[in-house]
């Protein structure tokens, strides 16, 4: 029930504290995990404390394991974090925009999936996929290369440099999906 007293968030001012996007919230409503107000425009509002509830349990499972993307066109980077934290929400997504971040990034998280870009202007994927192969900390990470350039001998090569996988950008949100399910089946197959 509503209090008086209670400021009524907007999605945009619930996705702000939540570190997610309004569409975001819009979904994680629909779905039920985030309770909301229908105001008489029809507009959806959140009360402080429900987003504060959410807020606690998310913080909660801070611990969980986390997804980097390595991708320096930004837009396309934002539009993975966004599909992967609406179909993933159990993951913290984290975003390196060049080939030299990625790697002192994926040290520090270890991170349970990598999403790669071949082509970047400072490292390129090849090498950052050597790099994480040579790590023993970063070895099993699972990576999925991603290019919209798909030469054969590219994918043959970024094979070889030790992705698992290849997609071709821009990446379909069906495919998104299928792939990451098939890696987190295979993750808890191992267990």
């Amino acid at each position: 029930m509503l209090k008086k007293s209670e400021k009524l968030l907007t999605p945009a001012q619930a996705g702000e504290l939540l570190g997610v996007s309004p569409i975001t919230i819009r979904y994680w409503a629909n779905e039920g995990r985030i309770k909301f107000i229908t105001t008489q425009g029809g507009h959806r509002r959140f009360e402080q404390t429900e987003v504060n509830r959410l807020l606690k349990r998310e913080t909660i499972v801070k611990a969980k394991k986390t997804i980097v993307i390595v991708e320096d066109d930004q837009q396309h980077a934002d539009l993975l974090v966004e599909f992967i934290s609406v179909l993933y929400p159990q993951f913290d997504v984290k975003v390196a925009y060049s080939g030299f971040e990625a790697g002192s990034m994926i040290e520090n998280i270890k991170p349970f999936l990598i999403f790669l870009d071949i082509i970047m202007p400072d490292i390129d994927g090849f090498a950052v996929c050597k790099h994480i192969r040579a790590n023993s900390l970063t070895k099993n990470t699972p990576i999925i290369a991603m290019s919209g350039l798909s030469k054969p001998e590219s994918i043959d090569n970024i094979i070889s440099a030790g992705a698992n996988i290849f997609l071709k950008k821009p990446i379909r949100l069906s495919v998104l999906k299928e792939t990451v399910d098939v890696l987190i089946q295979n993750e808890a197959s191992k267990k």
